[in-house]
C-alpha cells in the first residue's frame, strides 16, 4: 500500500528546473525541425518564404538587430517570439550565429508555439508578440 502511495506522489519541480526542462524541449524541437528541413534560418530565407505567401511563426534572437527587425516587420505581421541569443541559436543548429528562424504553420509549428508560450509565461515575459 505504501509503495502505491509513493508512486502516486506528484513530483514537484522548482520554477528554474521547469524552465530548463521547457528550454531543452524547445531546443530539441528546433533541432528536429532543422534536420527535417521545416525550419528556415536567416533574414533572407524568412523574407523569401513570406513573399511566397507562406504563413508561420518567427523566432527572433534577443539580440537581433533593430534594422533587420524593421525589414522583417515591413512585410511580416504574424506571431513571433524572442528566444535565446544569436550565438545560442546558432550553436543549436551547428552554425556560428543565427538571428531568426521561420517555421511554416503545421503540426510541428503548433507544438513549438505551445512550448514557447509555456516557457515565456513561466519566465514572466510576453507570451507571444504580434505586430
Amino acid at each position: 500500500m505504501k509503495n502505491k502511495q509513493r508512486a502516486l506522489k506528484k513530483v514537484e519541480l522548482s520554477k528554474e528546473e521547469l524552465l530548463n526542462k521547457l528550454e531543452k524541449q524547445i531546443i530539441n524541437q528546433i533541432q528536429l525541425g532543422w534536420k527535417s528541413r521545416l525550419v528556415k534560418i536567416g533574414l533572407e530565407d524568412t523574407l523569401l518564404q513570406i513573399k511566397k505567401g507562406k504563413k508561420g511563426i518567427v523566432i527572433l534572437a534577443n539580440d537581433f538587430s533593430y534594422r533587420s527587425k524593421r525589414k522583417l516587420f515591413n512585410v511580416f505581421n504574424d506571431k513571433y517570439f524572442y528566444f535565446l541569443t544569436k550565438e545560442k541559436l546558432g550553436k543549436i543548429l551547428g552554425k556560428q550565429e543565427v538571428g531568426i528562424l521561420f517555421i511554416p504553420y503545421n503540426k510541428f509549428s503548433l507544438k513549438l508555439e505551445n512550448l514557447l508560450n509555456q516557457y515565456l509565461t513561466l519566465k514572466g515575459g510576453n507570451n507571444s508578440c504580434q505586430n
